[in-house]
Parts: C-alpha cells; sequence; structure tokens
C-alpha cells in the first residue's frame, strides 16, 4: 500500500531507480558514522577562495580551476546515508572528475561538534556540512564557521534556498504520517493532523511519533507551532497523552509495522521509499497531512576551515543545480527548485496538501529563542 493522498512515486520511476530508493530508505534506518584522520590542514582557518566575498554572486568557472589545486579530497559531514549520497557523488564526480567526495554519517550535533573540535586543532576537517539540525546551524554562524557568499543558481530559486547566511537549503524533507493498514483501514484513517487529534482517544496507546529533541522532529514542531500557533498546541495537547514517543524512526518504524502503533505523525519522509518500493507497503501507507505537512530545511554550507574550499563551493553549486536537485530525487531527497521532474518534490505535495499547508522551515533567529520553551511544552503534553 503506497501513499494514499498523492500520485504514487512507484509507478513513475524505473526499475533502477525504485531498486535504488528502497536501498536508500533501509540505509537511512541503519546509518553507521565514521572517521577522519587528525592529520594538518592546509590553511584550514582560512575562508577566501576563488569568487569567495562580496554582495555578487561567485565566478564558477574562476571556483572550477582552483578547485583543481586543492588536492582532489573534498569531506563531508552530514546526515544523509551512504546510498542516500550515492547517485549524487557519482553525478558530482562524473561532472568533476578530479574530485573526490568523502562523506561521513554525522546527524545531529555530531557534526557541528565534530568540526569544532577538529577545527581547534587545526586537524583536517569537514569541506562542507550537510543538517537539518536549526540550532546548530545558527551557532556555527555566530561562530563564524560558516562562509557567507552568493551562489549564482540563487537566481533561480526561491527564497527558501537561503535558511541562513551562507546556510543553503540541499532539500526540504517532510515529515508524514504513517498508519498500519490493517489495523486502520484506510477509509478510517485521519487526513489532517485535526483529525488525528480528534481521534487520539480512541487510538490511545497506539500513536506514535519523535521526540522533539530529535534535530528534524524539533524542527519540524518550531515551524507548524510558528505556522500555526495555539491551534497548533490544541493539536498536540490532543494527542499527546495517547501517543508513545520514540527516539528515532527505526523504532517507530518496527511498532508501525508490528501494530503497536497504528498511526503516527512526524515521521521521516525517508520511509517513504521503503513503503512505496518494498514489501513494507503491504502493511503500511504514508499520507501528507492536509492542514499542515512541515518540510524541515536539510542545509548546507561551506566551512570556515575548509581545506578545499573551491571543491566545497562547486559541491554546493552542483547540489543548487537543475542537475543536482534532479540527481537528489533518486537519493530520496525532496528537491525544491521549479521545474524538476520528481514524483517526490515540493510542487507534488503542495499539489496534495496546497501551498499554504505545505510548511517549510528554515532556521530564523526565533528558533533559537523558543528552543527551550518550545521543547519543555511539547514534553509536558506528551507526558515526559
Amino acid at each position: 500500500m503506497a501513499n494514499t493522498n498523492e500520485p504514487a512515486p512507484a509507478s513513475r520511476a524505473g526499475g533502477a531507480r525504485r531498486l535504488g530508493l528502497a536501498l536508500v530508505a533501509l540505509g537511512l534506518l541503519a546509518a553507521s558514522a565514521c572517521g577522519v584522520g587528525a592529520e594538518p590542514a592546509d590553511d584550514a582557518t582560512s575562508t577566501t577562495a576563488a569568487g569567495g566575498g562580496g554582495d555578487e554572486p561567485i565566478d564558477i568557472d574562476e571556483v572550477v580551476e582552483a578547485s583543481r589545486d586543492e588536492g582532489g579530497r573534498l569531506i563531508v559531514y552530514g546526515n544523509p546515508s551512504p546510498d542516500q549520497w550515492e547517485p549524487v557523488v557519482a553525478a558530482f564526480e562524473e561532472q568533476y572528475p578530479w574530485i573526490e567526495v568523502e562523506t561521513f554519517d554525522l546527524g545531529g550535533t555530531e557534526a557541528f561538534q565534530r568540526y569544532l573540535s577538529e577545527e581547534a586543532t587545526g586537524a583536517t576537517t569537514a569541506d562542507v556540512i550537510v543538517n537539518t539540525d536549526g540550532d546548530g546551524w545558527l551557532d556555527m554562524v555566530d561562530r563564524g564557521q560558516v562562509v557567507d557568499y552568493v551562489d549564482p543558481e540563487l537566481a533561480s530559486l526561491p527564497d527558501i534556498a537561503v535558511a541562513a547566511p551562507g546556510v543553503f537549503a540541499m532539500s526540504v524533507d517532510p515529515l508524514i504520517g504513517v498508519f498500519n493498514t490493517r489495523a486502520l483501514p484506510l477509509d478510517e484513517q485521519p487526513t489532517t493532523l485535526a483529525e488525528l487529534a480528534e481521534a487520539a482517544e480512541d487510538l490511545d496507546g497506539e500513536i506514535g511519533t519523535i521526540e522533539v529533541e530529535n534535530g528534524q522532529a524539533g524542527l519540524g514542531t518550531f515551524g507548524y507551532v510558528d505556522a500555526r500557533g495555539e491551534e497548533a498546541w490544541d493539536v498536540l495537547e490532543a494527542i499527546g497523552p495517547h501517543a508513545g514517543v520514540e527516539s528515532g524512526n527505526g523504532t517507530l518504524l518496527s511498532k508501525l509495522t508490528s501494530g503497536e502503533y497504528v498511526a503516527s505523525f512526524m515521521a521521516s519522509g525517508s520511509l517513504r521509499a521503503l513503503i512505496d518500493l518494498t514489501d513494507t507497503g503491504d502493511v503500511l501507507n504514508y499520507r501528507y497531512f492536509e492542514d499542515a505537512t512541515v518540510l524541515p530545511t536539510r542545509g548546507m554550507a561551506v566551512t570556515a576551515a575548509a581545506g578545499a574550499p573551491s571543491s566545497a563551493r562547486l559541491l554546493v553549486n552542483f547540489l543548487l543545480s537543475e542537475e543536482g536537485q534532479t540527481v537528489m530525487c533518486d537519493g530520496g531527497f525532496t528537491p525544491y527548485r521549479e521545474g524538476i521532474d520528481c514524483p517526490q518534490d515540493l510542487a507534488a505535495i503542495e499539489e496534495v496538501v496546497g501551498p499554504d499547508n505545505a510548511i517549510v522551515v528554515g532556521y530564523p533567529e526565533a528558533l533559537r529563542e523558543d528552543d527551550e520553551a518550545l521543547e519543555a511544552r511539547w514534553n509536558e503534553a506528551f507526558g515526559r
């Protein structure tokens, strides 16, 4: 059983894409962290490179030439899994064959903490960071660890492409509702968060979600509350007493599959491929909630301590480009650039829920200001 409120992605994807996306989804649930050797970085603290600084777009031709002299190694810390990165990196390395990308699966605060520790000691560290942790990004900006510049692709992108100074939106990945169709048939499933709140008492103990301390779920919750105000809190506080809270999507998926949970919300959109393209879809389906589907921004930035700053700019430029946004679809990401042929992109989600109900969440200063109060109220609502 695939998605029940949009055209089924599986019907629009080729065989290779279907297999690749299924592997991506599995990889997301079993990600592992790796390390980088602590060798001294060459001019690691320099923030200057070809095309850096100023209000004018960088000259990509100059950046390309400068990247040829950087040794060919590009280090990326971030929360995409290796399977998600595979088609993206392959396309990038085909375009820039002298650059070899090394990705390290470091999620949440871990990517930032590792970078800051290595930067402080002068060790080789990330050239690019990719992360959904909005608080972490704002802290990096405050510390001067993000290189702020204008990429030429921004002229073809919506305003959401810049999440914070120097932090660009790689993708906007939705948080979804996932249901056990054997326990809760399609015609009984809530189609909105408000309907889920109304059904919460009848589904006591059978609703699952992800803890607000999770970077993606926390950012999504902030976006929902920021967009809907007390109406959002009314929904959350109605669901909370009847819901179970998990630390990650792997456990949530397991309990949904077993029937311990029959419904969920704020689940990672990475589960879409698993449901659409594997036998998991015989038991589970997913929905974009039609009154509010939040899409936390997956940010990316060139670091101040980058040893290959020009190569880093090329990767960011590629990921913002039409080609990069297109190939990200094969990695299970949610592109937001207009005109991309991708069944799970932002335009497809807006077609289902309407533009006003597809809530893209960036990294405003209010995120940090409201963080403690939001977490406290959420945890109280969910009995934690």
